[in-house]
């Protein structure tokens, strides 16, 4: 399980359910640590939201002893994810994709607590907030610019629809989940029923990845302005600087008329600096997910579908990234 797309606060959230599963002396991590681990970070979007439904840590504390026996032994070192939890961290990738989010929030993740439905922590919640649908429409009304274009539930699927539906996001980044993206993910989702029949026709994935490079997707109805802006973005080292080139008319024009009022360059000098932090951060965390996938640390492939979005990823990637 990766976390390179979690905000602060969401790996705060993750690192909180691991010490309450310590706490509990439970051997896992369950969707009851989660719950609790999102409480325990009081200024993230999930405990306000909680918080004005009129659920706190307490309430919750005393609702999963309730439904859950402490363990007897003192455990160590790391505690792994339950099944359910597991599933929790993949759909909040999901309900952040749904939302048109460029990162995975604690909001996110208290959205697939309740939409995984089943274990512990989504449990009792709908015991206390009824309908539970609440907790969606409160999230939403909290997060600026959130969008729900599904307001029902994504249909059911197979694993392999699933796989194939986390790897399109995981490709799509920030922007819109294309048909381009779908389709690459179709060919690398393992023992699909789609990669067999389009193989078995003779389609190449690598064919297929070198044509959706070189066409252009603004002629198509899966245009997009924020991708369309990406495929002009470029990453130069020159000696000892590195230069994050953007060619996107709108870009250019908005840096024209700043370097206009402002008279030259804007260095992030004094209090300027703090206006530079997020682009700093994001540039930091672009170039570490870049060398992941070409220098992959060593994973356990549990067969789970974040293992296998991050493999096909690599596979989708890499290539293009060593042109």
């Amino acid at each position: 399980m990766t976390f390179e797309r979690f905000t602060v606060k969401a790996r705060r959230v993750v690192v909180a359910a691991q010490e309450q599963a310590r706490l509990l002396k439970h051997s896992h991590i369950g969707t009851e640590h989660l719950l609790l681990g999102l409480l325990d970070v009081p200024d993230g979007t999930a405990a306000q939201v909680l918080h004005q439904l009129g659920y706190d840590k307490q309430t919750a504390q005393a609702d999963i002893a309730a439904a859950v026996e402490p363990g007897t032994k003192e455990l160590s070192g790391h505690i792994p994810f339950a099944g359910r939890a597991k599933k929790v961290l993949e759909l909040a990738l999901r309900e952040s994709q749904q939302l048109r989010h460029s990162d995975i929030g604690t909001e996110h993740i208290l959205l697939a607590l309740v939409r995984e439905g089943e274990g512990v922590g989504a449990k009792v919640l709908a015991e206390r907030i009824n309908p539970v649908s609440r907790i969606r429409a409160a999230v939403l009304a909290s997060v600026e610019g959130a969008q729900d274009p599904a307001a029902g539930p994504w249909p059911s699927g197979t694993p392999a629809t699933e796989d194939t539906l986390s790897t399109a996001g995981a490709l799509a980044g920030g922007a819109p989940v294309g048909s381009h993206h779908l389709l690459e993910a179709m060919l690398r989702a393992e023992n699909s029923m789609a990669a067999r029949v389009l193989r078995e026709l003779g389609v190449d994935p690598d064919a297929v990845a070198a044509k959706i490079d070189e066409l252009d997707p603004e002629t198509t109805t899966d245009a997009n302005p924020e991708e369309a802006a990406a495929r002009k973005m470029e990453i130069r080292l020159v000696d000892d600087e590195v230069h994050l080139i953007l060619r996107d008319p709108a870009t250019v024009a908005a840096a024209k008329k700043v370097t206009e009022l402002s008279g030259g360059p804007i260095r992030g000098v004094g209090p300027v600096a703090g206006l530079f932090v997020p682009l700093w951060r994001s540039a930091g965390q672009l170039l570490q997910q870049i060398r992941r996938t070409l220098e992959p640390e060593p994973e356990d492939d549990d067969g789970s579908t974040a293992s296998k979005v991050a493999k096909a990823v690599r596979t989708v990637l890499a290539p293009r990234l060593r042109r």
